[in-house]
């Protein structure tokens, strides 16, 4: 075990909610003397993750093939849509009948945004932006459509767009399981001992969070790029609640149904393992 572990999250309020206490210092980590946190867009965590340049990150679902070597997926801190998640828009004068050849603009590559588009629409030509731009490209006209992740899943009428479709409720109707969007995964350098011990950690703040609710949305409300407070809650609400306390048992079947399909698919080198400390 190390005398300093460096976290990463994202700058939404549901990372922030589940993170309050840890970062706050209500929560420590057993026998770990510092603890750093970083927040970057989901993408930009999933480039630090593949560059070992922290120990444990909030990553896209997606993604984890790419670095399972390296880190283990960790059972508190997942996003979980239950029939909602990732979804597709475009500008309402130009909503586009296939995505086949078209461009789309994506909040990166390696997100499970990006993923699930191409799953279910090959063909297109992502245009990667921040999630935050993605609104402006498509209006702009810089892009046919658009897949929207975190808050500006319940922005798009106020942005001027139209949705095409809720790529997480298409999710589950193939599948009949909720949607992994995200993952917190754990350097495996920690050590086995290690990452239970982050493990119950993640799990005890995001208790803490759920016990004073008022205090960790205070926080939470900080976080979010321009959303009303009503929508930054019900982000909460979707995406920090008992699927993040501990992951359950139809969410770990659908992280290995997500693995067996991107790799059926050809859009995962590897079928990975859906293995789950905690």
């Amino acid at each position: 075990m190390t005398s300093k572990i460096r976290f990463g999250y994202t700058p939404d309020p549901d990372d922030a909610f589940h993170f309050y206490a840890l970062e706050s210092g209500r929560i420590s980590v057993a026998g770990v003397d510092r603890l750093e946190f970083e927040c970057h867009h989901v993408q930009t965590l999933n480039r630090m993750a593949a560059e070992e340049r922290l120990d444990v990150t909030a990553i896209s679902s997606a993604f984890y093939p790419t670095i399972d070597d390296r880190y283990a997926i960790l059972a508190s801190g997942a996003s979980v849509g239950r029939g909602y998640g990732p979804a597709l828009a475009a500008a309402a004068d130009r909503v586009p009948e296939s995505l086949e050849g078209r461009r789309v603009a994506v909040p990166g590559l390696e997100t499970t945004g990006c993923f699930l588009a191409s799953y279910f629409h090959p063909g297109f030509d992502p245009v990667p932006v921040p999630f935050d731009r993605v609104a402006e490209t498509v209006l702009a006209g810089e892009a046919d459509a658009g897949v929207l992740i975190h808050e500006e899943l319940m922005l798009w009428q106020d942005r001027g767009l139209v949705r095409m479709e809720c790529l997480g409720e298409r999710w589950t109707r193939a599948t009949g399981l909720p949607l992994p969007v995200g993952l917190v995964v754990g350097h495996r350098r920690l050590g086995e001992d290690g990452l239970r011990r982050v493990q119950r950690a993640l799990a005890r703040s995001m208790e803490y969070a759920l016990a004073h609710r008022d205090d960790a949305l205070a926080h939470a409300f900080a976080f979010g790029v321009g959303a009303p407070p009503t929508v930054k809650q019900e982000f909460v609400d979707r995406f920090a609640n008992q699927d993040t306390l501990r992951m359950p048992g139809d969410v770990r079947r659908a992280l290995g149904e997500l693995f067996r399909r991107g790799w059926e698919a050809g859009l995962m080198d590897h079928r990975a393992v859906s293995e789950v400390v905690g």
